[in-house]
């Protein structure tokens, strides 16, 4: 199966190794496309402790859990990213995307430029979150989730968030 985070690898050699606890990512970027990956399956524990410690407080797993339950990832697209190792001015980086989801019968845009602060490892900080308009999906429109099927008739997206009207 091909990896959540749209990489074009197997799962199996992409995020799953990091969600697993038996690899660290190794870059901002692969951390970002781990925590995409732990949205769409739901993995709060990882969001959480990717989270950078001192950002816990404003992102506590009842708030991940609630907002990852209630959505359904479609796609990811990355569209910038840089890092800098440096003692000096810190190792950081950023990693701007956009990711589709979702939510009800509306297909929602998160457009983002994440920050990210590398420690013993590297660690979600914030981000930057530019406004995207909301699309309705109609019932007889073809689902955003790429099933192929009619929106009223998709069981695929509806393995996660929240069941259309009707």
């Amino acid at each position: 199966m091909n990896c959540y985070c749209c990489s074009g690898l197997l799962f199996s050699k992409c995020c799953r190794p990091l969600l697993q606890g038996t690899a660290t990512a190794q870059s901002c970027l692969q951390l970002m496309r781990s925590r995409y990956s732990a949205y769409c399956l739901k993995d709060t524990e990882y969001l959480f402790q990717t989270c950078h410690p001192e950002q816990r407080g404003a992102n506590s797993k009842f708030q991940i859990s609630e907002f990852a339950n209630a959505v359904h990832f479609v796609g990811l697209t990355i569209t910038d990213w840089s890092e800098s190792r440096d003692t000096r001015s810190g190792n950081c980086g950023s990693v701007s995307f956009v990711a589709r989801y979702i939510s009800g019968t509306k297909l929602e845009t998160l457009t983002e430029k994440s920050r990210f602060v590398l420690k013993v490892c590297w660690y979600y900080c914030d981000g930057e979150i530019t406004a995207t308009p909301t699309l309705n999906v109609g019932r007889n429109e073809r689902c955003p989730c790429g099933s192929g099927k009619k929106f009223k008739q998709c069981s695929v997206h509806l393995l996660s968030g929240a069941a259309p009207a009707g």
